[in-house]
C-alpha cells in the first residue's frame, strides 16, 4: 500500500493525505498500479475531466471501479455502463439461436398461451438518447425480448464491441406474428374470398339475367 501511495505522489504530485485516500479508497486491491495510470491518463485524453488532479483522480477511480468490477456484478449498472459508453453507436452482435425466451400470447377471450422464440441475427444499438435500438433505429421495446437480451450481453460482456462488422445475412426476417394478429389476418382473408366470389357469382347472375332478356 505504502509503495502505491508513493507511486501517486511521485507520478501525479498530489501530497500524501490525498494519495492515501485514494488508495485506501480505490486502489488497495488494485494488483498493478501502473494499468491503472495507463488507464487514468487514456481517460483524460479521452474525456474533458476538469478539476484538480486530486479531484480528476477521483472521478477516474470511480470510472475504473464501473469498468473492471461493478458492472460485472450489477445488470443495473451494466446498463447504465453500457449505453454511456456506447452512446450513438453500435455495441452487440447477436447471433441466430444466442438465447430463448417465451412471452404469452393472447389466445380467446380469458386465454392465454405460451409462445417460445430464439434470437436472430440482429445488430444492437445504442442512441443518442442512450436507449436500446435495433440497426435501423427502431427502439426495441420493453418486454421478455429485451430483458432475454439485456441478460445475455450481461453475461458475455467479452463480446461487446465484437464482430460488429460482420454482415447480417441477406434473407428476409419474418416478425413472429400473435394469435389475435393471426386471426385478423385470416379474417382479412376469408372476407377477400367472400367478396371475391360475392363479384364472381354478381356476374354470373347478371349474365343469367341477361342471357333470359335475349332468348
Amino acid at each position: 500500500m505504502q509503495e502505491k501511495i508513493q507511486i501517486l505522489i511521485d507520478l501525479l504530485e498530489i501530497n500524501k493525505a490525498q494519495a492515501t485516500d485514494i488508495v485506501g479508497r480505490y486502489l488497495k486491491s488494485v494488483d498493478d498500479i501502473h494499468s491503472f495510470l495507463d488507464f487514468y491518463f487514456e481517460t483524460l485524453e479521452r474525456e474533458n475531466i476538469v478539476g484538480t488532479t486530486y479531484e480528476k483522480l477521483r472521478r477516474v477511480c470511480k470510472r475504473a471501479e464501473i469498468e473492471f468490477k461493478k458492472r460485472f456484478e450489477d445488470k443495473e449498472i451494466f446498463l447504465e455502463w453500457l449505453c454511456n459508453k456506447y452512446k450513438n453507436q453500435a455495441c452487440f452482435r447477436v447471433f441466430q439461436g444466442d438465447f430463448k425466451y417465451s412471452y404469452f400470447a393472447n389466445y380467446g377471450s380469458n386465454q392465454k398461451i405460451k409462445m417460445n422464440q430464439e434470437s436472430i441475427d440482429s445488430l444492437i444499438c445504442i442512441n443518442a438518447f442512450k436507449q436500446i435500438t435495433y440497426k435501423d433505429g427502431d427502439l426495441i421495446a420493453n418486454g421478455e425480448f429485451k430483458e432475454a437480451l439485456v441478460d445475455f450481453m450481461f453475461k458475455n460482456q467479452d463480446r461487446i464491441g465484437r464482430d460488429l462488422e460482420y454482415s447480417l445475412p441477406v434473407r428476409e426476417i419474418e416478425r413472429v406474428l400473435t394469435l389475435d394478429e393471426m386471426r385478423e389476418l385470416e379474417k382479412a382473408e376469408e372476407k377477400r374470398l367472400f367478396n371475391e366470389n360475392k363479384s364472381r357469382f354478381e356476374k354470373i347472375l347478371k349474365s343469367k339475367i341477361a342471357f333470359k332478356r335475349i332468348s
